[in-house]
């Protein structure tokens, strides 16, 4: 099995110019980056999977994402996680971008989040989950997510992100909903 590669940054997002490799240790002040998706569709119901039990935090629920390859742009690999993760796909100019943060990261791995919101019709777009990765999921109305993501059933760094972001989140989503209700 290939190794996952990472490309190497500075906290600031600048390019290091050598490869990581995922599970080894990574040296001190270097980062890669992490890509996010919150999916929710057009009338306001927000896509979260559970993680598989032979994963770190097995059992939890989360939200679309993943690392960035090496030689992936952020949107690339935020595309790429939503296919493989959710079959569900999305154009790049789909993807609305909410906010980019250096954070120690889950599994003591320094990332740079990138974020970003994207709006899909389930009735065109069937979920799909990934083997080994996801093994449920649920479309929830947002008003529901935003109490869900605050329980112990969540993975709790991406719930922090959540709330530490939420009102960037909250203008893109409920604006989208409102548009679409109008």
């Amino acid at each position: 099995m290939a190794k996952e590669l990472w490309d190497a940054y500075d906290r600031d997002g600048h390019s290091l110019g050598f490869d990581l490799v995922r599970g080894e240790p990574m040296p001190e002040g270097v980062w890669h980056l992490v890509a996010v998706v919150y999916s929710v569709t057009h009338d306001g119901r927000v896509l979260v999977t559970k993680r598989a039990p032979n994963k770190d935090w097995g059992g939890y629920w989360e939200i679309t994402g993943g690392s960035v390859l090496k030689g992936e742009k952020p949107v690339e690999g935020a595309l790429r996680e939503l296919r493989e993760e959710t079959g569900i796909t999305v154009a790049a100019a789909d993807l609305h971008p909410v906010y980019v943060q250096a954070r120690p990261g889950i599994e003591g791995y320094p990332s740079i989040y990138h974020c970003f919101v994207v709006f899909f019709d389930p009735a065109e777009q069937a979920i799909l989950l990934q083997e080994g990765e996801t093994v449920d999921y649920r479309l929830m109305p947002y008003e529901e997510f935003t109490h869900f993501i605050e329980t112990d059933a969540f993975v709790p760094a991406i719930a922090r992100r959540f709330l530490d972001h939420r009102e960037e989140l909250e203008r893109i989503i409920l604006s989208h909903i409102g548009k679409r209700r109008k």
